[in-house]
C-alpha cells in the first residue's frame, strides 16, 4: 500500500475546480466527454483497508493526482463502485449492501447503519473466477455476467424495491467472456476469455434494445488486466503483472474508433495488490452518442388480414384501418360484428398460433413498440409490449419448442439518418424475452419474411438496393448471413416451408420477352445448401400491367402443394395451386368467387387453413372497407384445383 501512495503522491498536481471538458479532434472521440475534477477510485486491499484515489486528469488520462484517502477498514467479500458516490459489496455469506461516500464520510441509512442491505445470494461474485463479471453504469444499472448469460437488475431507492424486471436475461451464448465492465448510460465492455479482447455492447434500457452488440473487437487491453471505468468511455485497467495502472478512453463514433492508445497510458505504478480496483461510474460523462428515439415509424399502409382463429372457437379479421387503428371483425352466433383493438399503428404481424391461442404483433406510432396482442377464451389478453423503437410492423415466427421470435427493422446506432438494419427479439423457454438485437449493416426496408424449420428460422429481407438477403437463425446464436438472393422487381416476399421442410419464396417479378407482372418462386436447393440460382415464373398476374408492389400470398396446404393468391391491379382476387408437392408447375389463375366478380378490392389478401375443418379460408378487403371471406374444400389430390365460395360478411 505506502508503495502505491508514494507514487501517487509524487505525482500530485493540484487541479481546477471546474469540469473539464474534451470535444471532437483528431485521435479522440467525436463525441463530448466531460468530467468532474478528479475520478474517484477506490481499492480494497488484503488487509481490509479501503482508499480513495483521486485521478486529477480523467480526461485527458495525464500522470497527475490529487491524493489518496483512507475511508474504511475490516472490508472483504467483493467491493464495486456505482454513481455518485454509491459503493456495493457483497459478504461472503452473499448479502449485497449498498453505502454511499458523500466527500467526507458514509451516509448514514434510515436502519442507523452506514449500509443498506438491499440483497441476498450474491456470494457467486465473491468467487475468484466470477470477481469481475458485476458491475454498474451511468444510471445505477447493475450487470451480471452468469454462465453465458447476461443479466439486468436496477435497486429503486425511493422505493427500497428492486425494479420491475430486474433479473431479467438480457443476452445468451456469452461463454467465452471472463469479465464485463460498464460505463456511461448502458456502455458495456466484454473481454474474451482465450484473448483478452474487448468487445463494446450498449444496451438502451428504454427500449430493451442492444444499439450496439458485438462491436470493435480490439485487443488493446490483452493479458492480465483489470478494467473498470469512470463513465464517459473513460477506462482504467490494472496490470496485474506490472501493478501499472493505466488510462485509456474508447470512441465509438468519429474519425478514429475504438480505443484512443494502442496500450493504455501509464498513470501509476504499484496497483497489482489490491483485491479490488473499482471507480464512480458517473465522474465522466459522454454527450452525442446516437440513442434510438422518437424512430420514423413507416406507416406501411394496406398489408394483409390477420385471420385469427383461437381453439376456443369464433374467427376474427384483425387488420390497420385507414386511420391506423387496429380493427377487427368478429364471429358471433349472431353474426360478424365490428370493434376496436385500439391504438395507433404501422402495421400489424400476420397471426401466430401459439397453443390453443393466437396472437399478432404491431408496431406503434411515435414510439415505435412492438406489442403482442393475445386472442384467448375468446378475450384480447392484456398488451405484452417488446419496446424497441421500430420503424416497420414486425414479422414474427413460432418455433417447434413453442418459442417466439420476432423479427423488425431499425436504424443503426452510428447516425440517426442511416437507414434501418434487420432488428430481432428472442423468446426463452421460461416466455421472457431476450433483448432487442441488431443483424448485419445492410440497408433494410420494410418487414422482413420469416418461416421455422426444426428449432431455427430462415430470414429474408430486402435491402435499399432492391435485393433480398437472406440469414439462417439457429436458437441462441446470432443469425447467419447467407448472401444475396437474384434480384426480382417485387418488393414484398413470402416465404413458406414446404412439405420437404425446404424454403420456398414467393414474390411478383418481370419475365424476360414478356410483358406484365408474374408470379415467381424461388425454391430451397433439395439439399437445403441455399437458394436456386434464377426464379421460376408461373403465370402473369391478371390484369396487372406493372405494379411491383403487389403482393402474395402463399400457403402450404395439408395435400402438401401450395395455394397462392394475389389481389390484381384490376381490383380482382385470383388464387392458383401447384399440381403436385413439388411445386414446379402451377394451375392457371382463377377468380376466387363469381360473386366478387363485379366487385374491386384492395388490400393485399391473406390464406391460413381453418383449425376445425382443415379447409382453406381467403380474407379480402373491399376499396369501399367492406372485407369479404371465402373458403374452399381442400382436395386430397392436388391435381385437382381448389373451388372457392363465399362473399362479404361486412
Amino acid at each position: 500500500m505506502s508503495t502505491k501512495l508514494r507514487s501517487v503522491c509524487l505525482a500530485a498536481v493540484l487541479t481546477a475546480t471546474t469540469a473539464t471538458a474534451l470535444s471532437a479532434g483528431a485521435g479522440t472521440a467525436s463525441a463530448d466527454t466531460r468530467c468532474t475534477p478528479t475520478a474517484r477510485i477506490f481499492t480494497m486491499q488484503a488487509d481490509g483497508d479501503l482508499w480513495l484515489y483521486e485521478h486529477a486528469a480523467p480526461n485527458t488520462g495525464e500522470y497527475s493526482w490529487a491524493g489518496a484517502k483512507h475511508i474504511g477498514n475490516g472490508w472483504g467479500g467483493k467491493t464495486f463502485a456505482g454513481t455518485d458516490g454509491r459503493v456495493y459489496n457483497i459478504t461472503t455469506g452473499g448479502e449485497l449492501r449498498r453505502l454511499r461516500y458523500n466527500g467526507t464520510g458514509w451516509d448514514v441509512f434510515p436502519n442507523g447503519r452506514q449500509y443498506e442491505a438491499i440483497g441476498s445470494g450474491w456470494q457467486k461474485f465473491v468467487e475468484q473466477g466470477n470477481r469481475d463479471k458485476i458491475t454498474v453504469d451511468a444510471d445505477g444499472s447493475i450487470y451480471t455476467l452468469e454462465d453465458d448469460l447476461l443479466r439486468w437488475w436496477q435497486y429503486d431507492e425511493g422505493t427500497r424495491q428492486w425494479a420491475p424486471g430486474s433479473g431479467q436475461t438480457l443476452d445468451r451464448g456469452l461463454y467465452k467472456y471472463n469479465a464485463i465492465t460498464a460505463s456511461g448510460s448502458g456502455g458495456l465492455q466484454f473481454r474474451e476469455s482465450a484473448t483478452g479482447e474487448l468487445h463494446r455492447y450498449r444496451y438502451h434500457r428504454g427500449l430493451e434494445r442492444f444499439v450496439v452488440h458485438h462491436g470493435f473487437a480490439e485487443n488493446t487491453w490483452s493479458g492480465t488486466k483489470r478494467l473498470l471505468s469512470a463513465g464517459g468511455d473513460i477506462y482504467y485497467a490494472v496490470s496485474l503483472d506490472t501493478g501499472q495502472l493505466l488510462w485509456n478512453r474508447f470512441a465509438e463514433t468519429g474519425v478514429k474508433l475504438g480505443w484512443e492508445h494502442a496500450t493504455g497510458r501509464v498513470i501509476g505504478s504499484g496497483w497489482g495488490t489490491d483485491v479490488d480496483v473499482t471507480a464512480i461510474t458517473t465522474d465522466c460523462s459522454v454527450t452525442g452518442l446516437w440513442q434510438p428515439t422518437n424512430p420514423v415509424v413507416q406507416d406501411q399502409n394496406a398489408m394483409p388480414t390477420a385471420i385469427v382463429q383461437p381453439a376456443s372457437g369464433g374467427r376474427r379479421l384483425v387488420n390497420v384501418h385507414s386511420d391506423n387503428e387496429v380493427t377487427e371483425l368478429y364471429e358471433t352466433s349472431h353474426g360478424w360484428v365490428h370493434g376496436n383493438v385500439g391504438g395507433k399503428y404501422a402495421g400489424i404481424s400476420r397471426e401466430v398460433v401459439n397453443g390453443d391461442a393466437e396472437l399478432f404483433g404491431a408496431t406503434k406510432f411515435g414510439t415505435g413498440d412492438v406489442e403482442l396482442r393475445t386472442l384467448s377464451n375468446g378475450q384480447w389478453q392484456g398488451v405484452r409490449s417488446l419496446r424497441g423503437g421500430m420503424e416497420t410492423a414486425p414479422s414474427i415466427v413460432r418455433r417447434t419448442n413453442g418459442t417466439l421470435i420476432v423479427y423488425s427493422t431499425s436504424g443503426r446506432s452510428y447516425s440517426p439518418t442511416a437507414p434501418a438494419t434487420l432488428q430481432y427479439r428472442e423468446q426463452q423457454p421460461d416466455g421472457q424475452f431476450l433483448a432487442w438485437r441488431p443483424v448485419g449493416f445492410s440497408d433494410v426496408v420494410g418487414t422482413p419474411t420469416a418461416a421455422s424449420r426444426g428449432g431455427g428460422t430462415v430470414v429474408v429481407a430486402l435491402t435499399k438496393s432492391g435485393q433480398y438477403e437472406w440469414y439462417r437463425h439457429s436458437p441462441g446464436l446470432y443469425p447467419s448471413r447467407q448472401g444475396y438472393l437474384p434480384h426480382i422487381a417485387g418488393k414484398n416476399a413470402k416465404l413458406v416451408a414446404d412439405s420437404q421442410n425446404r424454403m420456398v419464396l414467393f414474390d411478383v417479378g418481370h419475365k424476360s420477352g414478356s410483358n406484365g407482372l408474374w408470379a415467381a418462386v424461388l425454391r430451397e436447393k433439395p439439399d437445403q445448401t441455399g437458394f436456386e440460382n434464377s426464379w421460376t415464373f408461373l403465370h402473369p398476374v391478371p390484369g396487372t400491367a406493372g405494379v411491383e408492389g403487389a403482393q402474395l400470398d402463399a400457403q402450404l396446404l395439408p395435400n402438401g402443394s401450395f395455394a397462392v393468391s394475389v389481389t390484381a391491379n384490376s381490383g380482382k382476387v385470383y388464387a392458383t395451386t401447384s399440381y403436385g408437392t413439388d411445386n414446379s408447375s402451377f394451375h392457371p389463375w382463377q377468380l376466387v368467387s363469381a360473386d366478387a366478380e363485379n366487385v374491386q378490392f384492395t388490400d393485399p389478401t391473406s390464406m391460413r387453413t381453418n383449425r376445425w375443418d382443415g379447409s382453406l379460408t381467403l380474407a379480402a378487403v373491399q376499396t369501399t372497407g367492406s372485407r369479404h371471406l371465402f373458403s374452399a374444400i381442400i382436395p386430397a389430390d392436388p391435381i385437382n384445383p381448389l373451388r372457392f365460395s363465399g362473399g362479404p360478411v361486412s
